[in-house]
């Protein structure tokens, strides 16, 4: 590997990379050089929006069968990138354990299903990023699954920095990103969450997906950096 561009030919899959995070991903990879697969439960919505350097590939996280048919049809790769998700609102009183479970199926379960299919087809000297939230150490109302599924990915990822070593696996800890993902947020929720966001933060913004994506091909690209969790969230631990 070539410490001055660590990616280039490197084969990066992004799962989840058809849109927000994920595709800023995929494009910052594409850019390093590295050869890109993005993958997603419906490709074909994307289109138009994915670059055409980009492959893309359809699987669905919540099955284990389809994250290991994804990862043999798409053959070596040396970095994979976890970024599906969805955001889960609501506290105890509005989510019965059914909705709750579902928000954990998709993105801790998602997040296992492709750890445990890279474990031995990835590059022994490649890395997974998994893409949690600072909700896991920030609490605020409304909020205990995200909590809870974020805190679960840390101290996954950290346990497997240890196991599949020397693969190397990181989580990286946004805060709040505009991205897709809020679509399904009622608009005077998204709003007030925004607005109460950009007014406590340092920074005095949202992230951006392109934030998250340049800390993602860092932990790519740095063969010393395991069992971290990097927060990028514009200070909003420090208020």
């Amino acid at each position: 590997m070539s410490l001055a561009t660590p990616l280039v030919d490197k084969h990066v899959i992004v799962i989840g990379g058809t849109s927000g995070i994920g595709l800023a991903i995929a494009e910052r990879a594409l850019a390093a050089g590295a050869r890109v697969t993005a993958a997603s439960r419906n490709p074909g919505r994307a289109a138009g929006t994915v670059p055409s350097g980009i492959a893309t590939e359809q699987v669905d996280i919540t099955s284990a069968a389809s994250v290991e048919s994804l990862l043999d049809r798409v053959g070596a790769f040396d970095h994979l990138a976890m970024s599906a998700g969805v955001t889960a609102l609501g506290t105890v009183r509005e989510l019965d354990s059914r909705s709750a479970q579902a928000f954990f199926d998709t993105k801790f379960w998602g997040a296992y299903n492709g750890v445990r299919a890279a474990a031995d087809r990835i590059a022994k000297d490649g890395s997974i990023v998994l893409i949690g939230g600072i909700a896991s150490r920030k609490h605020g109302p409304g909020r205990p699954t995200m909590a809870a599924i974020n805190a679960a990915l840390e101290a996954f990822g950290k346990a497997n920095a240890v196991d599949l070593a020397p693969v190397r696996v990181n989580v990286i800890a946004p805060g709040l990103v505009e991205t897709p993902a809020f679509d399904d947020v009622p608009e005077d929720v998204r709003r007030r969450l925004l607005t109460q966001y950009v007014a406590s933060v340092p920074v005095g913004r949202v992230g951006m997906p392109e934030d998250i994506a340049s800390t993602a091909l860092f932990l790519m690209a740095n063969g010393y950096a395991t069992g971290s969790v990097v927060d990028v969230d514009g200070g909003v631990q420090l208020t």
